[in-house]
């Protein structure tokens, strides 16, 4: 077995055991302290429900990573995809960035905060990984290295990353969605970023995919235990963060096509978002506010499970992860055609959704 496989299995495994281990003892902490979701309004479940799952998520994520750099300072030699960030400091940053936005995660269960406050924190977090980012000599290029757009590279990075914290935020509305949907997404940024060769943030990915499995064994539903905003707002982060550092396309390919491998991996929380704003906005919904119009709500609605409709989801993500690892493969016209028919996919999903919610109004008025 090379190096390089026995370190991502040392990250999923090692990642996996802390998670399964620590999420019972986040439950009972919180169930002390009176850290619970309690039932009501948009909210399906009927017990309070603990919500320090996220905590567990993220110090098995931290101390695995925490474990890679102890045992392997050098891994691997080299850079991280086109940037100078080398192991340690990719180590130092997720840590970092991610514990920043786990806590602001945490202070939104405990307080509560406005949408305003919460954006700013988010905005405040993954701009100090932005500027850790740059002060280690790297670029923040997002696809647009060289290109006309460049300058557009950095502020771009921060609404994905500030973006894509909040998709997940939004996905977490049904047990196990959230969990199991980064679980699907990193497990294929690992792959992705392993057959590249940028083993370091395939590492990253293999331990964050291990610590939402761990967590996943308790959050399936009926779930025992919620992730809150301090796991949703970390799971987040650093899917951003793992897409904006993987390697997408082979050397002498067109750059701009690489950005089509992250989007499928992460369709299912980029398209909940989606359908959910549009959704509001037809409505004359505030776009900030919370209801329970999001895909598994609605998939439930249409006369799904529970545990189906979730399933569903995951499904439709290993399919886009499938496709994601063939695009490198690809002419960039072929890729492009790839991402084309996956869009029209997702068109079609949304589509019967829309025209089953319209059959049962109709049959419920009748």
């Amino acid at each position: 077995m090379s190096d390089s496989i026995q370190h991502i299995l040392f990250a999923f495994i090692g990642a996996l055991t802390i998670s399964l281990l620590l999420t019972p003892v986040a439950r009972r902490v919180a169930l002390r302290t009176n850290l619970v979701d309690r039932p009501g309004n948009r909210k399906k479940h009927l017990i309070a429900t603990p919500l320090l799952g996220g905590a567990a998520v993220y110090s098995a994520f931290a101390l695995t990573i925490a474990a890679g750099l102890v045992f392997w300072r050098g891994l691997p030699e080299g850079a991280v995809a086109d940037t100078p960030l080398n192991w340690q400091s990719l180590g130092v940053m997720v840590i970092g960035g991610g514990l920043l936005m786990a806590l602001t995660g945490l202070l939104d269960d405990m307080l509560e905060l406005s949408p305003r406050m919460k954006l700013l924190l988010q905005s405040l977090s993954a701009l100090a990984v932005g500027v850790y980012f740059v002060l280690k000599g790297a670029q923040l290029s997002i696809f647009l290295a060289g290109g006309p757009l460049a300058w557009l590279s950095a502020p771009l990075t921060i609404i994905w990353l500030v973006g894509m914290t909040n998709s997940l935020n939004l996905l977490d509305h049904a047990d196990g969605l959230a969990a199991g949907v980064s679980a699907i997404a990193t497990a294929f940024l690992t792959v992705i970023n392993l057959i590249s060769g940028n083993e370091a943030v395939a590492f990253a990915c293999a331990a964050l995919s291990g610590a939402s499995c761990g967590f996943l064994v308790f959050n399936f539903n009926p779930a025992s235990i919620f992730m809150g905003d301090c796991g949703s707002n970390f799971l987040g982060f650093m899917l951003g963060i793992a897409s904006v550092l993987g390697v997408y396309t082979p050397a002498g390919s067109i750059r701009e096509i690489a950005i089509f491998s992250p989007l499928l991996v992460l369709a299912v929380p980029l398209l909940d978002t989606l359908l959910v704003l549009i959704y509001r906005k037809r409505r004359g919904v505030p776009l900030l506010s919370g209801d329970r119009n999001h895909l598994a709500h609605r998939l439930m609605r249409i006369g799904m499970s529970h545990r189906e409709a979730v399933l569903l989801l995951y499904a439709v993500g290993v399919l886009m992860g499938i496709l994601a690892l063939l695009l490198p493969t690809l002419a960039p016209y072929q890729a492009v055609l790839v991402f084309a028919h996956a869009v029209g996919f997702s068109a079609i999903i949304a589509f019967f959704i829309s025209r089953g919610e319209k059959r049962n109004r109709t049959r419920d008025d009748q």
